[in-house]
C-alpha cells in the first residue's frame, strides 16, 4: 500500500503505516482509511486560512481516526502507489 524508507510509521518488516485500530493488511487498512477519512470529510472541516497551522488541523480532522500521528508533521519521505508526499524538509514552507 505505502511505500516508504525503513521508518517509524511503518510496523517492523512491513510497509503497513502503524494505524489505530491495529489493521496489518494493506488492503484492510486501505478500506477502513477510505471509510474513516469520507466520513470525517462529510463533517464540517477546521476554519482558517490555509496556513501551515490549518493544513496540520485538517490533516488531523480528516485521518485522526486512522493514525496517531494526524496532524503532526512527518521525518521521513514518503510514498503511496505512483504519488509521492510532499518531502518532509519542505513540509513546513
Amino acid at each position: 500500500m505505502y511505500d516508504a524508507e525503513p521508518d517509524p510509521y511503518c510496523y517492523r518488516n512491513s510497509d503497513v503505516l502503524i494505524n489505530l485500530p491495529g489493521l496489518r493488511s494493506a488492503d484492510q487498512l486501505e478500506a477502513f482509511e477510505l471509510v474513516a477519512t469520507t466520513q470525517r470529510a462529510d463533517e464540517p472541516l477546521p476554519a482558517g486560512r490555509l496556513s501551515v497551522t490549518h493544513y496540520r488541523r485538517v490533516h488531523h480532522h480528516l485521518f485522526q481516526d486512522v493514525y496517531a500521528w494526524a496532524g503532526k508533521f512527518r521525518t521521513v519521505r514518503l510514498s503511496k502507489g505512483a504519488s509521492t508526499f510532499c518531502y518532509p524538509e519542505h513540509i513546513p514552507d
